[in-house]
């Protein structure tokens, strides 16, 4: 360290350990960030121009100086209190109040980063928590997944143009039966989100600044290309017209989850992206047992092939690969926005739950399958 000369002028010098000080550290790792030196009587430090004088008390000079040595940024408070005064910190805690509130100290607290990959990582266990504790056992997937599935009501969809003939159907989630309005219904709602992919896909195209990444979002949406076509070709095979589907709105959960993707692709990209991966998983899964439950109770193959295809299409783990990539091209998440992140992906978890539950409890119930506008 540099000294400062005896003769150099102090207005007025205050104690070193001032018992009276109640602010708090803000910092971890403390590193001296001036000039000192050790006077009999006192102590003086220099910074930027000013001098700053120190009685000392308490602890030796020999004592200070060798503090003040090891203030250098690689020692936590903790550890500087155990070693200069293990049987009383608060004399070190004082020191260190005193040396920050005149700006003489740096905090060097070591910088952790934490990469793309690792919160994605994360991310991805917390997701599959909730959707495990939550949308397994919800009312629609609970008779999805139920072996054997049972028929029930009319293999004619009614689009509210023709009667039904189907028998009225019980609002039993964790029964054996399975009202087929409600399988027409997942398609419906299904085509309903898929036709207006666009306004998050877009978004979050244009929402990376790195080439690379932006190249990898772009690709992991052309995967996606068509899925809306695949519903639409599902739903004409069961006699629900593109005209039938243009007079017809969705559930309000399936509006609810579209404009949360939206503003997420918006506003909080990272939320979408990080999501996509385990809910492609668990979209495959969950496809594929909706397929298997359709071909239980024998739905027309005009509805089933189509349906076949998306998810001979979700066979790769390629999308799932694609997210890594894109985390891992990501250098650092803060804390805060891991935070962030993982109350809005709790929220849309939870969204999600509704958007199945509200397709058992009005497609169950229903003997028209489409909402018109023009009925309203």
């Amino acid at each position: 360290m540099e000294s400062v000369t005896s003769n150099s002028t102090i207005d007025q010098t205050q104690p070193l350990i001032d018992g009276k000080s109640k602010q708090s550290l803000t910092i971890n790792y403390p590193k001296l960030a001036c000039n000192v030196n050790i006077y009999p009587d006192q102590i003086v430090f220099y910074r930027d121009g000013q001098y700053f004088g120190f009685e000392t008390s308490g602890l030796s000079a020999e004592t200070l100086q060798t503090l003040f040595v090891m203030m250098d940024g690689t020692r936590s408070i903790e550890e500087l209190q155990e070693l200069f005064a293990p049987d009383n910190p608060e004399v070190i805690q004082s020191i260190l109040q005193g040396l920050e509130e005149q700006a003489l100290l740096d905090d060097a607290t070591p910088f952790k980063v934490h990469s793309g990959i690792d919160t994605l990582l994360e991310l991805e266990d917390f997701t599959n928590d909730l959707l495990e504790n939550t949308v397994e056992g919800n009312l629609f997937w609970k008779p999805i997944t139920s072996d054997p599935v049972v028929r029930y009501g009319s293999g004619c969809a009614n689009t509210g143009d023709c009667e039904n003939h189907g028998e009225p159907v019980p609002n039993a989630p964790y029964g054996s039966e399975l009202p087929i309005t409600v399988l027409y219904g997942f398609g419906i709602e299904h085509y309903h989100l898929s036709c207006h992919r666009w306004n998050w896909d877009f978004p979050v195209l244009g929402c990376q600044n790195y080439r690379k990444v932006q190249q990898l979002i772009n690709q992991l949406y052309s995967q996606e290309y068509g899925q809306d076509q695949l519903w639409l070709k599902a739903l004409n095979g069961i006699g629900i017209s593109d005209q039938d589907l243009k007079d017809a709105i969705a559930l309000p959960e399936t509006v609810a989850i579209g404009n949360a993707l939206a503003y997420w692709a918006n506003s909080e990209p990272l939320v979408l992206l990080s999501t996509l991966g385990v809910l492609k998983r668990q979209a495959y899964h969950h496809l594929a047992s909706y397929l298997a439950a359709c071909e239980r109770v024998n739905l027309e193959s005009g509805f089933i092939d189509p349906i076949r295809e998306l998810v001979n299409r979700n066979l790769t783990g390629e999308s799932e690969n694609l997210i890594h990539r894109i985390f891992q091209d990501i250098a650092h998440v803060d804390q805060q926005t891991r935070q962030r992140l993982g109350d809005q992906i709790y929220l849309f978890i939870e969204m999600y739950n509704n958007f199945y539950r509200a397709i058992w409890n009005y497609y169950s119930c229903t003997s028209d399958l489409l909402r018109r506008v023009s009925a309203l």
